[in-house]
């Protein structure tokens, strides 16, 4: 699953239907805009892992509501 596919609607839709939290939200957000985990990590003052981990856990969240 590519985020960055995602339209403005869809993306809409799963920020109210996953049950994000903070951090997920930003990093959905994010990868939504095609921004990749290296740079992710540093906006968001994460390690590379921390920043993987959280995508991880986003893409397990759409697959459940899709």
């Amino acid at each position: 699953m590519i985020v960055s596919d995602f339209t403005k609607p869809e993306i809409e839709y799963l920020i109210d239907n996953c049950n994000f939290v903070n951090d997920e939200i930003k990093v959905f957000k994010l990868r939504s805009q095609g921004v990749g985990l290296e740079e992710i990590a540093e906006r968001l003052n994460l390690t590379y892992n921390g920043a993987k981990r959280i995508s991880r856990k986003v893409s397990k969240k759409i697959l459940r509501v899709l």
